[in-house]
């Protein structure tokens, strides 16, 4: 999610009223993904020299710098090795090409990383000597380990999801058709099952049996979908483990620039819970990141969006809402360890966050931009934000 602060006027794109240049910032991404998405595919005179390659170039370099400066990445240091020396973080517009968007763990400490470019990448738990694979036919928005079959998912704006075998290099296993707009979301079950939503606000659940599409959820959304997480088991919420699905078992949860919360059950096909929880007088605050159940937030749901605040929902209760923090600043990124939600802002500061009461225990001044992702283990906090630093703490 990409904001600084919530504006009441409404644009285009008002069902994301969370920063100032919301509009802008959809124009130019949109404008540069339909040049790049014309050199993929062949358009415009493109191919890969004289007048065409060149074109196609600076399509490229737009479409990266339009986001780059915007949102750059934590692993945005992992280069093709076999090429030139990587330019210098602050430089993103001259790399716009391999810039990553996207980074996740599989098998054997293996690292892998989409980008901009379409292309995946398979980087070794030693070295620096990856693999590459010409993935997809636009930018790549998700990468995803899947435990359960030991394969890598990936999505994309050309509105696929495609699996990966990784072997000696990457192989393409399969590929998931049915979305009508760029795929920006996408999460994987601990037994397999996938859900992603798109840009148009639908979201689907798929068969990977038959590699169809299983459920189609039309229009959940006003706008994107802008988040999504499956229900963790365990946790309780200090009463045990939800496993009912009215309590979240089996469920997953949606969240969408139009700040609602959605809570749905696969096995009945229904939408079990419906919040406006990012939703106040002055207009919508997009749903940026969803923790759904699991120790880590004692079996609750916690959410951050763009008006500002951290919210938690009670599944025992029907997911009402049972705690709200505000925050010093928009929310970039979102963890959680030990009941405690760990929440980055736009301001460099970290908030942690009681998710039973709701109250903020305490704030560090972590980055000195914004704060745009965190891990958080049992004993340990990794940030790193805007000012191209990450830092680890030990809990103690």
């Amino acid at each position: 999610m990409i904001g600084i602060v919530v504006v009441v006027v409404a644009g285009k794109y008002s069902a994301a009223r969370s920063h100032i240049m919301n509009d802008k910032y959809m124009e130019e991404f949109e404008r540069a993904w339909e040049e790049l998405h014309a050199l993929h595919m062949g358009e415009g005179g493109g191919g890969g020299g004289g007048a065409g390659g060149t074109a196609g170039a600076a399509a490229a370099a737009r479409a990266g710098t339009s986001l780059a400066v915007r949102q750059r990445n934590m692993y945005a240091s992992l280069e093709d090795p076999s090429g030139p020396p990587p330019p210098s973080y602050y430089q993103p517009q001259s790399s716009a090409a391999r810039w990553v968007t996207c980074v996740s763990y599989a098998s054997q400490g293996r690292i892998v990383s989409g980008g901009m470019d379409s292309k995946l990448w398979v980087w070794p738990a030693v070295g620096n000597k990856g693999m590459v694979a010409e993935a997809h036919f636009g930018p790549i928005s998700q990468v995803k380990y899947d435990k359960s079959t030991d394969l890598v998912l990936s999505a994309s704006y050309d509105k696929t999801i495609r699996l990966w075998e990784l072997g000696a290099r990457p192989h393409e296993a399969g590929c998931l058709q049915g979305h009508e707009a760029p795929v920006l979301e996408m999460q994987v079950s601990a037994d397999g099952r996938i859900v992603s939503g798109d840009r148009s606000g639908h979201v689907l659940l798929w068969d990977m049996s038959s590699g169809g599409v299983s459920w189609r959820m039309k229009n959940v959304h006003q706008g994107h979908v802008t988040s999504l997480a499956w229900f963790e088991e365990g946790g309780g919420g200090g009463g045990g483990g939800a496993s009912a699905p009215g309590e979240g078992g089996g469920c997953f949860v949606t969240g969408g620039q139009d700040g609602v919360v959605r809570v749905w059950d696969p096995r009945a096909k229904a939408n079990v819970a419906k919040v406006q929880l990012h939703v106040n007088e002055q207009g919508h605050g997009a749903v940026g990141d969803i923790i759904a159940g699991g120790p880590a937030v004692s079996g609750l749901v916690v959410t951050a969006g763009a008006d500002g605040t951290c919210r938690v929902l009670d599944p025992r209760l029907g997911f009402a809402l049972s705690a709200t923090a505000r925050l010093t600043n928009f929310p970039y990124s979102m963890t959680a360890a030990g009941g405690t939600a760990v929440v980055g802002c736009g301001d460099g500061s970290i908030h942690f966050i009681d998710v039973q009461s709701g109250r903020t225990l305490y704030a560090l001044g972590a980055n000195r931009a914004a704060v745009r992702c965190m891990e958080a283990s049992y004993d340990k906090l990794v940030c790193s934000g805007d000012d191209g630093k990450a830092i680890v703490y030990n809990f103690s």
